[in-house]
């Protein structure tokens, strides 16, 4: 990945179709299908994510010229409640075709409670969280 270009991980409301896209303050270079390992949790009517498990999480990634990234990371921080209910990190990611790509996500940084279930895994170990946009489409 070109050092000009920066990478975010949208695995939920982020997502494009989702309620939260509109909250990108950039338009991005290209945005890419792909996974990282975690695990995800139906926390509300959105998901929460954890880095454990044996799943990779299915998601996009945003790309976005370097000049950008302050913005984004400040809008984002906003949106997420950074870094109080959730935490970012840069992560491994892998795009659809395999290649790698380091991205920066936000990840769930609260306890997981006995109501928060699980987003179960296909047969192939994904994880995809099915959105508002997705579930009444």
């Amino acid at each position: 990945m070109p050092d000009e270009v920066v990478a975010f991980f949208a695995y939920g409301t982020l997502k494009r179709g989702e309620v939260r896209e509109k909250h990108w303050p950039a338009r991005p270079i290209a945005v890419l299908r792909g996974s990282t390992p975690g695990s995800l949790w139906e926390v509300a009517d959105y998901p929460g994510m954890k880095i454990e498990g044996e799943t990779r999480v299915m998601g996009e990634i945003w790309l976005f010229p370097a000049s950008q990234e302050q913005r984004v990371l400040e809008v984002l921080d906003e949106v997420e409640g950074y870094p109080s209910l959730y935490t970012r990190e840069v992560v491994a990611c892998e795009t659809l075709d395999g290649q790698p790509i380091s991205a920066t996500v936000y990840l769930y940084n609260q306890p997981i409670l006995p109501n928060h279930a699980p987003v179960p895994a296909d047969d192939q170990g994904l994880v995809t969280w099915r959105g508002l946009g997705q579930r009444f489409s």
